[in-house]
Order: structure tokens, then sequence, then C-alpha cells
């Protein structure tokens, strides 16, 4: 791909979280940016408002007739039968996706670090880019996010390293491969490994080539920092005989001989404590208000990337203070147990989680940190894996970990087959008289109100909007 320093970039499908970032990084590289989008909403309206990057709304083949670029960017929700990008293809426009720009025009250059994984991409991207901007680097960073320690969730840096969030994902309608085979890693944090997205691959084994293809892209294996206590890791990697090439990383102290080691995790309400042995500095202590076994997980493998970019000689050795310093003053990533309001000694949070993994993870956490609590569960199936019924075993295990359990209605998605579909009520029925479901997401608010008294807590759990009563719940609370 060969484009001027200030070539003209259009992006069709511009108001996603991705392509949004894209856009703002591609303008502060010098590319001259505007898009098109059906409508936008906050927050990448407000994004791109303040980048004063011209967007057209609503699609329409319209916006076409006159167009000068160098390129049009392609968001991979787009399909084939779109007006717009029909006439996109008609006119001969060159194309290409976000990952493939990003790749090409931007990462290529750099030391990039793709965090990649079913589970804590977003919230490990901003931990890693949030400790080397506290030891005083200038990194670029994607993040897929609103990291609280950031203005932004993008920043294209001044210094070689760049992390990037890796999604398995597929690219585009012309390009079906996960977006993190364009990414040039030299550095990999690969945290763990499920079924995921089956609205794209048909089993693990499918995810799987996708990350033989990553692999085949890694010059050098001890780049890769793998998460040793995951079994999806350890199975890759023990099949592929990569055990003994990448850096190995027990992030819950389940394997001793690794190259880093959790020694100890100390529970907190408001923080956790953590010991990681390490081969640079030794008995390593930190302390995170990113509270969870998982976020220690994260970090730990944020530790092990440090020490690889540092023999890499791609950043000078940061002594242990500094760097324990730097994960102490990490706030967090927004909707990643996220702290909403305390009302009448009721606490209120937001997670993103979705996959039935993820919401075990989150519940155990909370019930480590506060056992006194009484701990309610709202949870909403939008994402294209948790809209099938392929998990609802899982769901009713994970969510019955909490002591309440409201399940939200699971939105028709008519390419679905009616079989497959994601059945709330059968979470519900399964878990038994502490779950219930509700047919609108109002219900279920009227549902907490009623309920809740001192000493409780809820988390709402969901990849979409939960309709914003999560949101309402303190003002009604305080009625």
């Amino acid at each position: 791909m060969k484009l001027s320093s200030n070539a003209q970039l259009y992006f069709i499908g511009i108001g996603g979280t991705g392509m949004a970032s894209t856009a703002g990084l591609a303008q502060e590289a010098g590319f001259q940016v505007s898009g098109s989008d059906a409508n936008l909403y906050p927050p990448m309206s407000t994004l791109l408002d303040d980048l004063k990057i011209p967007v057209r709304t609503p699609y329409s083949k319209d916006n076409i007739n006159g167009l000068k670029t160098d390129m049009v960017i392609i968001a991979n929700a787009l399909s084939r039968g779109h007006e717009e990008l029909e006439e996109i293809l008609s006119q001969g426009f060159p194309y290409t996706s976000f990952p493939e720009f990003l790749g090409e025009m931007i990462l290529k250059q750099r030391q990039s670090i793709v965090v990649a994984g079913t589970h804590g991409k977003t919230t490990t991207t901003s931990m890693m880019a949030h400790v080397l901007r506290s030891l005083g680097h200038d990194p670029g960073y994607l993040i897929g996010g609103i990291p609280k320690n950031f203005s932004k969730s993008f920043h294209l840096g001044s210094d070689a390293p760049f992390v990037i969030e890796g999604d398995e994902y597929d690219t585009a309608f012309f390009d079906k491969n996960s977006k993190f085979l364009h990414y040039y890693p030299k550095f990999l944090i690969f945290n763990n490994l499920e079924f995921d997205h089956a609205d794209i691959f048909k089993d693990l084994a499918a995810i799987e080539h996708q990350f033989d293809l990553l692999f085949d892209r890694m010059d050098n294996k001890k780049n890769v920092l793998a998460n040793w206590d995951d079994p999806g890791v350890r199975n890759f990697l023990e099949t592929r005989k990569l055990a003994h090439e990448v850096t190995r990383v027990s992030t819950v102290g389940e394997n001793a001989d690794c190259d880093f080691h959790l020694e100890d995790v100390i529970p907190g309400q408001k923080s956790w404590r953590a010991v990681v042995k390490t081969p640079r500095w030794g008995q390593l202590n930190f302390e995170t208000s990113a509270i969870g076994q998982h976020n220690i997980a994260n970090f730990t493998q944020v530790v092990a990337c440090i020490d690889r970019l540092v023999s890499a000689q791609v950043i000078p050795e940061p002594d242990s203070l500094s760097l324990s310093q730097s994960i102490a003053s990490f706030e967090g990533v927004q909707r990643r147990l996220d702290h909403l309001a305390s009302v009448n000694d009721i606490e209120i949070y937001e997670d993103f989680a979705h996959h039935p993994t993820a919401v075990a993870l989150v519940l155990q956490t909370f019930k480590r940190s506060y056992p006194d609590r009484r701990l309610f569960v709202a949870f909403e199936p939008r994402n294209a894996t948790s809209r099938r019924n392929i998990f609802t075993k899982r769901y009713a295990e994970a969510l019955n970990i909490a002591d309440q359990v409201l399940l939200g209605y699971c939105p028709v998605d008519k390419r679905i087959p009616e079989e497959l579909r994601m059945n709330t009520a059968v979470i519900a029925e399964s878990i038994g008289s502490k779950a219930e479901f509700f047919e609108s997401n109002e219900d279920l608010l009227n549902s907490l109100v009623a309920k809740m008294k001192p000493k409780d807590a809820i988390i709402f759990m969901s990849s979409g909007s939960f309709s914003g009563i999560q949101y309402k719940l303190a003002n009604r609370l305080s009625v």
C-alpha cells in the first residue's frame, strides 16, 4: 500500500469504535480524513466532532458523487449490497480495511505489541500502554474501550512501541481472516483461548487456525508472553511443540517452573496486592485498584512484556519501584467492573462481560472483595455469540455465583435459526428460585427497586446499552 503522507482517506462506517479510532490515528499521522455512516452516537460522535472530521449521514450513493479520495477504508460491518459500498466499487475507488491500513501505514514501522486472546484484550492493552507512559515513554496505542487514564482510546505516539488490541474477529467482507493478522506483531501477549464468535467461527479449531497464522508472523517466539495457566493457551502451544519457544507466564500461580510466576495474591475491597517472581526484578510486589484475579493475571503478563521489551533493547530497564508505581496508578477502563453510584449503602456497577468465563470471573472477584454484601446480577445477552443458545448451560453456572439473578430479554436476531436462539427464560429456569426472567428492561428495573436494600450490590452485565437502566437505578433508589 502506497499513500502520500497527506493522502485523502474516506472511512465508510466511520462511527464504529475501531473505525473512528483509526480515523483519529490517520489524522494524527497527517492524512486528510472524512467518512460516512448510517448515523452517529456518543461516544464516537463526540470524538469525531472534537477532531473536526467531516462525516456524511446517512449512507447514500449520493455521498460518493464527486468524492475525491486516494483510499476508501471499509468497515467490517458492511457487506455486498450496501448502497454506498456498491457505488464505491462501481466507480473503482481503491479500498482496504482498517486493520490492513493500520498495519501497512503505521504498525509496519513500529515495534508492535499485540494483545490477543478471548478475554481481557481491552484491559490488558490499556494496562500495557499506561505502564509504558508512566515509565516515561510515548507509545502509540489503539484500544477498543475507554481507558480512564487517557483522554482518548488512541494515540500515534513518538516512541517505537505501539500497543494494539488484537481482535480475532474477521477483517472485512473481502477478507475473512482475523484482524490481528495485519498488525505485524513483534511482541504478542497471549492471554487465553476459548471458543467465541459463533457467528463466524464453526468451532475452536477455526479460531486456532487464525492463531497459527498469527504465530507464523512472529519472528522471535520468545516475544510471545503465553499465559501458561490457561488450558486453551497451553494446549495450543503444546500440541504445536512451542512450549519451550515462548515465554511462559504463570498468571494464577499454578506452574512454578514458568519464566514468570505469580506467587501470592491478597484480595481487598479497594485494591488487590500481588507478588510476581521475575528473572529480572526478583520478587516484584505491586498493588492495583483493578481488582480481581483476572486483572492480576493481566498485569503479570504486562510485567513479562516489559521484561521482553528490555531484552530486545526497545526500552531501557526500569527499576522495580518505578514499575510497581506505574501499575498502582492505573485507573481502569470504563464498563469493566465500573462503579457507577452508591445510594443508601447500595453499590451499583456495570461490566462489559458477555462470555460465560468473563461473567464468572467478574462475579467471583466481587464475592472475594465484598463477601458480606448480597450480590445481584442483571444480565443482557447482546453480542452475536450470547444471542445463541450454545452457552446456555455455562451462563447458568456462571450467573449462579450471584445471590440474585435478573435476566433481560434476548433480542431476536432473525439471521439465527429459531432452534439456535438464546432464550434467557431457560437460564432462569435452570438456576432456580433466585433467578427471574423479564420481558422488558423497565420491569427488571422495577424489580430491583423493590428488592434492593442496604448492604446489597448490583452488577449490570451487557455488551449493549441495557436500555440505560443501570444509570437510572440510582435516582430510583434515592426517591
